[in-house]
């Protein structure tokens, strides 16, 4: 059964919901493959407490470091969405297989690139870039750090083939893939944790091979599931027009990925000067921050796919709907999420094994960020329809000036005012509150309308 959504057509909330229901879900299971590695060595890290918290606070400490990593991965398989989502809404299929093809081969020779490069450097990483000096995890970070970058080249492909697949409307294809590594890195996590006793090594390499299995599931399920990607004998090309295509798209979705990483990492940076109780806490409250984000960046790639496809079929007037249904929607969970997360805060927090002053600094996080969620809930839908419409040297301006303000607002707050730790989560409503600034306007401008990347191949269908 061919599992591409055609969102051209139908009511667009429903298309809309429908879209990213799957999606979110895939997000959830890419949290909870991420959350079971610090739940584990918080755990079952070490034989004492201490050694268990050292590993919790290591791991989390590299989580800003790994995303920028993937950066340039998310980038271009992002900007090479538009690309391909616009060539389907078109129509085009002999064009849409090149793009495809041409973005696999240039993910999976990055992957392989940065991880060659990320495993070798990681000590100058983990301990230059990051500032993790605290004795008693420096060590832990570096390894584990120095393990997981091997299997980026993985993740690179993955992302690639989730991202082509999204753009043609399959947005259950990442669920299916993530379920089954999330399943697989839980199992290996017990078992080289518990079993062998191996500490951050052992989530590390579990991690790895979860994400090896995943990158060769989600080739098998493309090339099975749909007969558009079976490539005949010399289909499967790395095309120059198409990649400078790609990149002219990818580059500022790139940059906008690597300015949103680059920002976390100075946060990540200002948490680790602090030491490792608030490294704990901010690990802790970081991660349950993406759980409570996920159904607002599921609408957010749903946006981005239902408007590349209906700006390739050239139907303005249901973008323009499809925004507002989109909106109400995030604004409607961000009110249920904001609820769920301050009253439920401590206990999120005790999942990690935390106690006295960390627990309480993950607690004071939660809820403070969970009253500016609605702001986060109002700008990614808005982000997401300029991105699918092809305007993405304004989403990486909207990206860079929000991340921007966020860090100079912490590093100001620190060094300046003298706010201390609190700085790590009370920068959060100056760079959602701008994205919003930035974001309505340019919409309502309308001149998104003419970013469209793919020439008329069919009559207009206005506001159809």
């Amino acid at each position: 059964m061919d599992a591409r959504r055609d969102m051209t057509v139908g009511a667009e909330w429903k298309e809309l919901l429908l879209f990213s229901l799957p999606i979110m879900a895939g997000q959830l299971l890419q949290q909870l493959y991420n959350t079971v590695d610090s739940i584990v060595v918080s755990r079952y890290g070490g034989p004492t407490r201490e050694i268990c918290d050292a590993m919790f606070a290591a791991v989390g400490s590299c989580t800003s470091l790994i995303f920028l990593f993937l950066a340039i991965s998310l980038g271009l398989a992002n900007g090479g969405g538009v690309l391909v989502s616009q060539l389907y809404g078109a129509r085009r299929e002999t064009e849409l297989r090149r793009a495809a093809s041409t973005l696999l081969i240039t993910q999976a020779a990055l992957g392989a690139f940065l991880a060659v490069a990320g495993s070798l450097g990681a000590r100058a990483l983990v301990v230059g870039l990051m500032r993790v000096t605290d004795p008693a995890c420096r060590e832990y970070a570096i390894e584990y750090f120095a393990i997981y970058a091997v299997g980026l080249v993985f993740q690179y492909i993955y992302n690639a083939v989730a991202g082509i697949l999204r753009a043609v409307g399959d947005s259950k294809a990442s669920m299916y893939f993530l379920c089954v590594s999330a399943v697989l890195n839980t199992v290996l996590d017990l078992w080289f944790v518990i079993s062998f006793g191996w500490g951050v090594v052992g989530v590390a390499v579990a991690t790895v091979l979860a994400q090896a299995v995943c990158a060769a599931f989600s080739i098998f399920y493309m090339f099975r599931r749909y007969p558009i990607f079976r490539f005949r004998r010399g289909e499967f090309v790395f095309d120059t027009g198409k990649f400078r295509l790609c990149l002219s798209l990818g580059i500022p979705a790139i940059i906008q990925q690597a300015v949103v990483s680059l920002g976390n990492v100075f946060i990540q940076r200002l948490v680790n000067d602090f030491g490792q109780v608030t490294m704990s806490a901010f690990n802790a409250g970081n991660r349950m921050e993406s759980y409570a984000l996920i159904p607002i960046f599921g609408m957010n790639n749903a946006e981005a796919s239902f408007t590349g496809q209906n700006v390739g079929a050239e139907k303005y007037g249901r973008v323009r709907r499809g925004f507002r249904a989109g909106t109400a929607m995030s604004c409607c969970m961000s009110v249920l999420i904001s609820a769920a997360l301050y009253l439920l805060a401590p206990d999120f927090a005790r999942l990690f094994s935390l106690e006295g002053e960390a627990l309480a600094q993950a607690v004071e996080y939660q809820r403070f960020m969970s009253l500016c969620i609605i702001l986060f809930a109002l700008y990614m839908p808005a982000s997401g329809l300029l991105q699918g419409a092809g305007d993405v040297v304004w989403t990486s301006m909207m990206s860079f000036s929000t991340l921007a303000l966020r860090v100079a607002a912490s590093y100001t707050m620190v060094y300046a005012l003298g706010v201390g730790y609190h700085a790590c989560w009370w920068n959060i409503p100056f760079g959602w509150g701008l994205g919003c600034i930035l974001a309505f306007p340019r919409y309502f401008s309308g001149r998104w309308k003419s970013k469209r990347v793919v020439d008329s191949a069919i009559s207009p269908a206005a506001d159809a």
